[in-house]
This record gives structure tokens, C-alpha cells and sequence, in this order.
């Protein structure tokens, strides 16, 4: 059953680059959106980079951090390059503006998912607690340290716009994870008022 809930995560999130986001050179998303970069840069395999890097920082989580991480982001790390793979990259629209905004939801989407699950798809969410295990680091201000740098790489490799492009699509993600826990926040609280009120009346 674990490993359909991480499934289901790790195909949301490959449906979201590479149906909506990656067609259209939006590469915001984590090491799927470096895989794009470097290949359209360096005329490397996308999918070579990200098993590289997955493998890299299971290693790195294994050496630096606890088994329960490790643990955590095993299964998301190995599944996520083979759905990168069977997936095509297609777009379903032709709309920049929707994919971008479909997109990146859809991506958090699966992101949110994971974490439900007590899972993640490994990549570059590895560094931001690397750092705050060592160096005292935020979270949150590693998170925002691995987007400058992929926002950097937008503007290098690929056109200014597009590093807009990707700009918007991280901001987005952030709005929509806020959204989403809210919404679950919400959903857990009236379960429990349900709950109580049942038990009360029995």
C-alpha cells in the first residue's frame, strides 16, 4: 500500500513536468527541471541527470542524515527517473500561461502527496535539511537557496522570459502547498468534530 501512495505522488509530479511544464521550457521543478537544463545545455540525457543526482543524495542521506530519512525518500528517489521515463513528453496544451499555471499546482500537488505519504522524491529537497542538520540553516531558506539557483540556470542557459517563466512557476507552487495544507487542515479538523459529535450522541 506504501508503495501505491508513493506511486501515485511520484506519477503526479511526472505528469505535471512532463505533460504541462518541460514541453513548454518551463524548468522550475527540482532535478527534473536541471535534467531539462543540462540537456538542452550540455546535450545530456535528461534522465541520466536525474538519476545522478537522485542516487547522489540518497548516498549523501545515508552518510550525512538518519536511516528514517533515508528510509523516506528511497522508493520516491528510484521511482521517480523510471515514471520520468515511461511518461512522454507531450504538451496538452498549447497555452504557456495554463500549463504554467496547471503545471506547477499539479507539481505541488504531488509534492503535497508525498509528504502525506511520509515520503519524498529525493532531489533537491535533500540539501535544504543537510543544511540545517550541519549548518543551522533554515529549511525554508535552503529550499529558497536550490530555486535561486535553478531560477539562475533559467536565465543562463535558457531566455530571460523563461526565467520569469520559472520565477512565477516556484512562487505558484509555494501558493498552492499553502493551499493545499489548508485545505487538509480544514478536512482533519471537521473530521474530528464529526468524530467527537458521533461519539457523543452514541
Amino acid at each position: 500500500m506504501h508503495l501505491i501512495k508513493i506511486s501515485i505522488g511520484v506519477i503526479i509530479i511526472a505528469l505535471a513536468l512532463n505533460f504541462f511544464l518541460l514541453p513548454h521550457d518551463i524548468a522550475s521543478a527540482g532535478v527534473g527541471a536541471i535534467g531539462h537544463l543540462l540537456e538542452i545545455h550540455l546535450s545530456v540525457n535528461s534522465i541520466y541527470t536525474v538519476w545522478v543526482i537522485n542516487l547522489f543524495m540518497l548516498l549523501l542521506t545515508y552518510l550525512l542524515l538518519d536511516k528514517q530519512v533515508f528510509s523516506k525518500i528511497f522508493l520516491g528517489s528510484l521511482l521517480f527517473p523510471v515514471y520520468l521515463k515511461l511518461i512522454p513528453t507531450s504538451p496538452v496544451l498549447f497555452s504557456h500561461i495554463a500549463s504554467l499555471i496547471i503545471g506547477s499546482a499539479l507539481f505541488s500537488l504531488g509534492v503535497f502527496y508525498l509528504y502525506k505519504s511520509n515520503s519524498s522524491n529525493g532531489g533537491i529537497t535533500i540539501p535544504p535539511i543537510i543544511l540545517e542538520r550541519y549548518f543551522k540553516i533554515p529549511v525554508y531558506r535552503g529550499l529558497l537557496l536550490t530555486n535561486l539557483v535553478i531560477i539562475f540556470l533559467n536565465f543562463y542557459i535558457l531566455r530571460p522570459l523563461d526565467g520569469l517563466f520559472a520565477t512565477v512557476s516556484i512562487l505558484i507552487m509555494s501558493l498552492a502547498m499553502k493551499l493545499y495544507t489548508a485545505i487538509d487542515s480544514k478536512l482533519t479538523e471537521e473530521g474530528k468534530s464529526i468524530g467527537e459529535s458521533n461519539h457523543k450522541s452514541s
